[in-house]
């Protein structure tokens, strides 16, 4: 369920870093202001990161300035990083299930760095708003994590018949997640007799 521990420190020590400085190179920092809580502001730089990856090119670069260098390790992950909302399905031994939500259908075994999933949410069933990156061969979460919702038990047992779809049509992986650009192929416009087009409710 955790990745090995000198691979998550190593993660933990330059994701934290690569944050200060896309917060710094971003001007997120000014506009959080001085009471600014740690958590939040990496929670910030991070989306901002996934929204923007130019963002990712000025803060390596001001780390570069600064004789700090992002390792190789890092920026691939980093490059794969995809924050969501995803249906936190439930715990395995060795990984935590997480499904995709939206247009895309997927589901991830994922691994966590220090501290179990289900540890940090207090329950498992539920949709949280995280961010996944391929980091080594794994899917891991980067533990920057908050509650969207809790998941009732009929919702859950939906999520469930989905993930046995999923597995059987070849849609869990491992080891690698769906590009952000990668989504299901919009359906067909249908048209009457007369040539009009009808509208889907």
């Amino acid at each position: 369920m955790l990745i090995e521990e000198s691979q998550a420190l190593h993660f933990i020590d330059h994701y934290q870093t690569l944050l200060g400085y896309a917060a710094l190179s971003g001007g997120l920092l000014k506009k959080a202001g001085p009471q600014v809580d740690g958590l939040a502001l990496m929670t910030t730089a991070r989306n901002a990161i996934a929204k923007d990856p130019a963002l990712l090119t000025k803060a390596m670069a001001a780390m570069a300035q600064a004789g700090e260098q992002l390792p190789e390790d890092m920026q691939q992950a980093v490059a794969s990083l995809r924050v969501n909302h995803w249906v936190y399905l439930r715990d395995t031994t060795g990984y935590s299930v997480l499904l995709e939500t939206g247009d895309r259908e997927a589901g991830y075994a994922v691994k966590c760095l220090t501290t179990p999933l289900k540890e940090l949410m207090g329950d498992s069933g539920a949709i949280i708003e995280a961010g996944l990156l391929e980091y080594h061969g794994q899917i891991v979460c980067d533990g920057l994590v908050s509650l969207g919702a809790w998941v009732g038990p009929n919702y859950r047992s939906g999520f469930n018949a989905t993930l046995a779809e999923f597995r059987t049509n070849g849609l869990f992986f491992r080891d690698r997640l769906l590009p952000v650009s990668m989504q299901k192929p919009a359906a067909p416009k249908r048209r009457s007799a007369g040539g009009s087009k009808k509208s889907g409710v």
